[in-house]
């Protein structure tokens, strides 16, 4: 008869024995240090009073007991985790990319001299990393899909060896960089390299104006996959489980790769205070606060000013279209951290101390390994409400929830970016219907009557049809709704917020307090995926919210310029927990507690 522990070890077995994480989050979050710690071999988890109290908001109340199990759960089962870095395999690819071919690329990418590129390659020998390398090449091959089909027979630390080999060519590589082109070099020419690889498959020089391929947009996943699967393979032989962490990903395409092909895949995002993070790289990494905003822009999804031109036909003002394309291969943080299970808070004013990240990676670790040990956090439960009604938003250009409380996080209405109620959402309508439908309830007396408008319209609506006609199967079958805001800018010239028909998700639950006439909000709690603009931060003040907690870290001037003054201003909190299919996957126990303690008893 197999013994009880057994029989719960096997029942765990499909969590504990397989978890891959990706990290995600803004240069200097901590991604790097949350991947170190995961990959230590016995982290020593703080104890509740080792936690400040200015930075200890997650762990009190009900939550210093909860931590009390996780943490005693983590110190005897914690597994210790590969840290595979996504810019040693950018590393690795510029190592398996002609030499004129790199020096091409420097120097379009750093503007550095002829003579300042020969100089870094005469100091960086390519060759000689790449003999040290010709032992793996059977395992080389198969990683970037040379030929190579199925997962080579290979020791376990043999691989490691070649995953360190690849981490000390990296870590050389981005050292000399910077040493020949100036402090943050690297970040500018490893977000180039990124680009070009999800557009190009390889590193081109004027890789922007290559026909983009959409098999090369998993590029990088794909050659991390096959890692994976290596890994997996000796450590199953083994009979050991395998934990691996990914050091970051950046491109909400590469997150998706995981998220689709694996149950036990967790999007981690790591969020630290701007200003912390910001000093940060001030003193550690040297950058300036103009590298710093470049860096940031970049990450950001942000393709660029544009210059403006005038429509032949209608006169209307546009910018010029931006490259479409762009969108899905360029770094994007923000889109990241939209689709993140799990997010974590990681203050940075002491950057030797990384108790509250510890503390935060002992809790969800080991609800990844025994899911239900612990239930959810009151401000994890409340978010997952806001979380789950934005996905009732039929805003077309991204969708947010929202959720007001009183003190004690009772909910007294939820919210989510919409139209007013009885008009029908921008998903429902479309340019179809605009052009042919005058429907008073559906399209305003403006887009029915406005001369300029309908001719920018239907511009629009003429681009998918030439669309449809040189691709029957390209939008066959799809709704083409239209964003009135969108081209309202397009007629005026302008980029005008006051166009858009929707409310504001946290806007939307401050009226529907109003239509219902509910008390004791003075004092209360907002919730949003997203952080609020300077419009709905006022409201918030002015109804006397006292906390703010929101997911989306790029809160703009309104933290800073509505919030932060006055005699009586909200408390802003970064959300720390899990959301989505996550938050049920962690806290669905696999059985009820007192039957697996019987069972455990015997």
């Amino acid at each position: 008869m197999d013994e009880p522990q057994n029989i719960m070890k096997e029942l765990l077995s499909q969590r504990s024995d397989f978890i891959l994480l990706g990290l995600t989050g803004r240069t200097g979050s901590g991604c790097t240090t949350t991947a170190d710690i995961l990959s230590s071999k016995s982290p020593k988890f703080p104890a509740i009073n080792d936690l400040s109290n200015e930075d200890a908001e997650f762990f009190k109340g009900m939550d210093a007991y909860r931590y009390d199990i996780v943490k005693k759960y983590a110190d005897e089962n914690f597994p210790q985790f590969y840290s595979i870095k996504v810019s040693d395999f950018i590393s690795a690819i510029f190592m398996e990319t002609p030499e004129s071919t790199c020096k091409e690329f420097f120097q379009m990418i750093l503007n550095g001299s002829k003579e300042e590129t020969d100089a870094f390659f005469a100091e960086f020998n390519f060759s000689s990393w790449t003999a040290n390398l010709q032992r793996y090449r059977q395992v080389i091959d198969y990683i970037f899909d040379q030929g190579v089909n199925n997962i080579p027979s290979v020791q376990e630390v043999d691989f490691r060896t070649l995953l360190l080999k690849y981490s000390a060519f990296s870590k050389k590589f981005k050292e000399l960089i910077d040493k020949h082109f100036g402090v943050g070099s690297y970040v500018k020419l490893y977000q180039a390299a990124g680009n070009s690889i999800r557009r190009a498959g390889t590193i081109l020089c004027k890789y922007e104006s290559k026909s983009f391929q959409i098999k090369y947009l998993h590029f990088l996943p794909e050659i991390i996959n096959r890692v994976v699967k290596v890994l997996r393979r000796s450590q199953k032989k083994s009979g050991k489980s395998t934990c691996i962490v990914i050091d970051a990903i950046r491109n909400q395409y590469e997150a998706k790769y995981f998220q689709d092909r694996y149950a036990s895949f967790y999007l981690v995002s790591v969020n630290a205070p701007n200003d912390d993070r910001t000093n940060y790289l001030r003193k550690v990494h040297k950058f300036t606060d103009d590298e710093i905003r470049t860096i940031d822009s970049k990450e950001s999804g942000d393709l660029g000013s544009l210059p403006e031109q005038k429509c032949g036909e209608c006169g209307a003002k546009s910018k010029v279209k931006k490259d479409e394309v762009g969108k899905l291969f360029t770094q994007n943080v923000k889109a990241c951290l939209e689709i993140s299970d799990i997010h974590l808070f990681n203050p940075r004013k002491e950057p030797q101390n990384n108790n509250i990240l510890m503390a935060q990676l002992a809790w969800y670790i080991s609800l990844m390994q025994h899911p239900g040990i612990v239930t959810p956090t009151s401000t994890e439960r409340v978010m997952q409400i806001a979380y789950s009604a934005k996905l009732n938003s039929g805003c077309i250009s991204r969708q947010v929830g929202a959720a007001v409380t009183d003190p004690h996080f009772s909910i007294k209405s939820i919210g989510w970016n919409d139209v007013a109620d009885g008009q029908v959402p921008c998903n429902l309508r479309s340019l179809n219907g605009l052009k042919s439908n005058f429907n008073p309830a559906i399209y305003s007396k403006y887009e029915r009557t406005d001369e300029t408008f309908r001719k920018v319209a239907s511009k629009q609506h003429s681009d998918y049809e030439k669309a449809l006609s040189q691709n029957s199967n390209s939008l066959k079958g799809h709704n083409l709704a239209y964003c009135f805001k969108s081209i309202q800018n397009e007629v005026e010239g302008e980029k005008n917020q006051v166009h858009t028909r929707s409310l504001h998700a946290e806007e939307n639950a401050f009226l529907q307090l109003a239509k219902s006439g509910s008390m004791g909000i003075e004092g209360g709690k907002l919730f949003t995926t997203a952080s609020p603009c300077e419009l709905c931060a006022k409201k918030a003040y002015q109804l006397g919210i006292k906390e703010i907690v929101y997911i989306d870290p790029y809160p703009g001037i309104a933290r800073d310029h509505i919030i932060a003054i006055g005699d009586n201003p909200p408390k802003v909190i970064q959300f720390i927990g899990a959301v989505g299919n996550a938050y049920h996957r962690l806290y669905t126990p696999l059985m009820p507690y007192k039957d697996e303690l019987q069972l455990l008893k015997g």
